[in-house]
């Protein structure tokens, strides 16, 4: 395994011991952003397409974007809707969202949702994250091979 995949584990695995105590984090986690248990399924109009909502949540004192895990396909047309729901007003709340391997870079504040489109074309593992803040949890972008 390479180290970026070791280090994303690592900080998933930390996330989910640092959570799983706490009901009432669970909870206020819940009530802040969408479940990343279920996949959304594609628009019956657009075949291939996957629709995300990602939400930029503090809990403690530490920020995360949610949900940490989501997964396509290779090919598909991937959506997210960016929102930040981190507590606080004006400019020194603003909070990044980036993928490097795909070159999206987006600044959301609470006031204003962003929408990125791309298509997941390379398969493998990516990671996402705060490029304003690099000490906040980002997540992880899996794009398995087309079948």
């Amino acid at each position: 395994m390479n180290k970026a995949m070791l280090k994303t584990m690592a900080a998933m695995a930390a996330v989910a011991a640092f959570m799983l105590p706490s009901a009432g984090r669970i909870a206020a986690a819940a009530d802040a952003a969408p479940s990343a248990a279920a996949a959304p399924a594609p628009a019956p109009d657009e075949p291939g397409t996957r629709k995300f909502t990602l939400v930029s949540v503090e809990i403690d004192n530490t920020k995360f974007w949610l949900p940490s895990v989501i997964a396509v396909e290779q090919g598909d047309k991937v959506t997210l809707t960016l929102k930040n729901m981190v507590p606080g007003a004006g400019p020194s709340n603003q909070h990044g969202f980036t993928i490097p391997a795909y070159n999206i870079a987006e600044i959301v504040t609470p006031d204003a949702p962003k929408t990125v489109t791309f298509v997941a074309d390379k398969p493998g593992l990516f990671q996402y994250f705060c490029q304003l803040h690099l000490a906040h949890i980002g997540g992880t972008l899996i794009v398995e091979p087309k079948k």
